[in-house]
Formats: structure tokens, C-alpha cells, sequence
């Protein structure tokens, strides 16, 4: 059975009765959040909560109340909903294991059971445990992996919220919001919604993105990497890094971040060389709601040699190693590394 995505579990909600079990897990929390709301807005009578509606904590869970709690009727509705938030489905213990199948195997017709999962990404393709366990659930009910969205589904997303409120964005500007902010969408809705309290009605323009919305440390640092490169030279290069500083970004982050930013480059280089594409890279590596940070890579990396991008992560690479040896104050230290890339 083919699991759900965001889009097909909102309809099922909307257009078929609950299933006995939910699992909800993916790498995109926004969407999947939404959907739990949805999910318990349909199931939990309003006014009856004390009554219908239980929540356990995935750390540590006690399975046998849970199974308690599923075995009971729902008192004044038509459901009662159990809900496990973040169980730690990889590694729950035998016991648990075999309560929760149990469970499944003979689900009560007026409970509906929901784990949902959003500290951490499930992957079933590398744990047969957890992959037999979500093919048990969906023999009986839903499973919803909620992935990131594409920059298109992105920017359509963002221009139908303008417009939803009496603004609009073209779909250019809408991508520098993207390239500005990530493509995590509850940041990006939220930079979304202060865009269009700032202009109110007409059009956004990219000046308003600009000049309202908080660029990601990923993005600073990736205008860092290519003033570094010779994008603007090296007083740009230090105006950056002495905003980072100032917004409190601590040395160590900024040098992880750096130090992505320009392994990003060399892959992109690589496979540029190699004459492959981006999403050829995307295929090998999981960069999940980041995959802007590869586009943005090959975009640039014709104007710089391999060598280059070699020297300046053996300087990272050395950096990194001054800083967890103690040899010098951390924020000298990533200042130094910037002066001699």
C-alpha cells in the first residue's frame, strides 16, 4: 500500500472516516503539524477533550495504558483519540512492540490511535524493524510521510497566500524569498506573513523582501563563501561576517556552516566537472529541505577551479581543528580563516 503524502491524508480527513491508526512522520514538520490538527479538529468533539481525548509522550511511553486508554468507549462522540507524540518507533522495546501490534490486530471500532512522529525523520529503507511495523499499520489504517516541497510548490504556495490576502508576488521575487529565508515552511510562511503586513495590499517586490525579511545563516553564508571567492572581495567578505557576529552567531556555527557551504561547492564542482547535473547530486546526497543550497552551488561554481575550493576547505579543515585544540579564541580564529581564503 502506497503511503500518504500531505495532500492525499488532508482529503482522507476531509472525505473518509478515521482510520483505526495514524502514523505521521517527515522531514517537512510544517505540513505534518497541520494535518495532526486537522486530523484531531475532525476526531475530538469540541467540549469533550477530558473525555476523548488522550496524549502520551513517545519518551518512555507506557504501552499497556496506552492499550488501556484504546480498549475505553468515548463518552458524548463518535471517537476516542489516543495520541503518541514522538515515539521512538526504531528502537521501541519488544514488549511495546508486541502490545502495539496487538493493538492493530484488533483495533476498537470507536478508538483512533495516533503516532506522530516530528523530532526525527523515520527512514524504513535502512531499519527492516520499522519497515515491517509501517507495513502492519497500513494493512489497518494510514501512513503519511510528509516531505519537503519542491521550489515550484513552494512558490505557488507562497503567491496563492499574497493573493489570499490581498497582495501578490511574481514567481521571481517569490524564489528570492525562497533563496533568502529556506525551504522550510513554517519560516517561510511566517517571513510570508510579514511581508504582507508590511505592504498590505499590491504588489511585493523584491526590494520589500529585502528589506523585511530575516536572511538564513545558511544564505549569509553562502554570501560570505562567494565574497570570500572574490564576489565582492574581501571588505564584503568581513561586513557579512561582522553582521553574523553581531546577530550573536556563535564562531563555531558559522565555521559549520561555512564549512558546508563550501563542501556544497566542491561537490557541485565535482559533478559539474564530471558533467552532471543537480539533481544528479541530489540522488547521493540527502540535503531534504536544503536542496537550494545545491542549486545555488551550481549556479556559481563555473568561476571557480577546484583547486581553489581545495585550498579553502584544507583552511577550514585546519581552522576547525584550532578551534576544538583551544589554539586561540574561536571568533580570531574564524576571522583569520576568512582573511586567508
Amino acid at each position: 500500500m502506497p503511503y500518504y503524502d500531505d495532500q492525499a491524508l488532508l482529503k482522507s480527513i476531509r472525505e473518509e472516516d478515521p482510520a483505526p491508526v495514524y502514523l505521521i512522520y517527515g522531514r517537512e514538520t510544517y505540513y505534518s503539524s497541520v494535518c495532526l490538527q486537522k486530523l484531531l479538529a475532525k476526531l475530538v468533539k469540541k467540549g469533550t477533550e477530558s473525555f476523548n481525548f488522550r496524549k502520551f509522550d513517545g519518551t518512555g511511553v507506557d504501552m499497556v495504558a496506552v492499550r488501556t486508554e484504546c480498549e475505553s468507549l468515548p463518552l458524548m462522540a463518535d471517537y476516542k483519540c489516543v495520541l503518541i507524540q514522538n515515539p521512538n518507533l526504531e528502537k521501541l522495546p519488544a514488549a511495546d512492540l508486541e502490545t502495539l501490534t496487538e493493538i492493530m490486530d484488533d483495533p476498537n471500532p470507536t478508538t483512533v490511535l495516533i503516532l506522530y512522529v516530528s523530532a526525527y525523520d523515520l527512514n524504513p529503507k535502512k531499519n527492516a524493524r520499522l519497515k515491517k511495523l509501517m507495513e502492519q499499520i497500513a494493512r489497518v489504517g494510514i501512513v503519511a510521510d510528509i516531505q519537503p516541497k519542491s521550489q515550484a510548490e513552494l512558490i505557488r504556495l507562497i503567491r496563492q497566500k499574497c493573493q489570499k490576502a490581498g497582495c501578490s508576488i511574481d514567481q521571481v521575487t517569490a524564489s528570492i524569498l525562497i533563496d533568502r529565508c529556506g525551504t522550510a515552511m513554517e519560516t517561510l510562511m511566517r517571513e510570508t506573513d510579514k511581508l504582507i503586513a508590511y505592504r498590505m495590499q499590491g504588489e511585493i517586490t523584491r526590494a520589500d523582501v529585502e528589506l523585511v525579511t530575516h536572511k538564513s545563516l545558511e544564505a549569509s553564508i553562502f554570501d560570505l563563501s562567494k565574497a570570500m571567492l572574490g564576489g565582492g572581495g574581501r571588505t564584503r567578505a568581513f561586513q557579512i561576517l561582522n553582521d553574523l557576529f553581531i546577530q550573536r552567531e556563535e564562531p563555531s556555527r558559522i565555521l559549520s556552516v561555512l564549512s558546508g557551504s563550501f563542501i556544497d561547492l566542491y561537490r557541485a564542482k565535482a559533478a559539474h566537472n564530471a558533467g552532471k547535473t543537480a539533481n544528479d547530486l541530489l540522488s547521493v546526497y540527502s540535503y531534504g529541505k536544503r536542496a537550494f543550497l545545491v542549486n545555488n552551488a551550481f549556479r556559481d561554481v563555473p568561476r571557480y577551479s577546484m583547486r581553489m575550493l581545495r585550498g579553502s576547505l584544507n583552511i577550514l579543515m585546519q581552522t576547525e581543528l584550532a578551534m576544538k585544540s583551544g589554539h586561540g579564541e574561536d571568533r580570531i580564529l574564524v576571522e583569520e580563516a576568512v582573511a586567508q581564503i
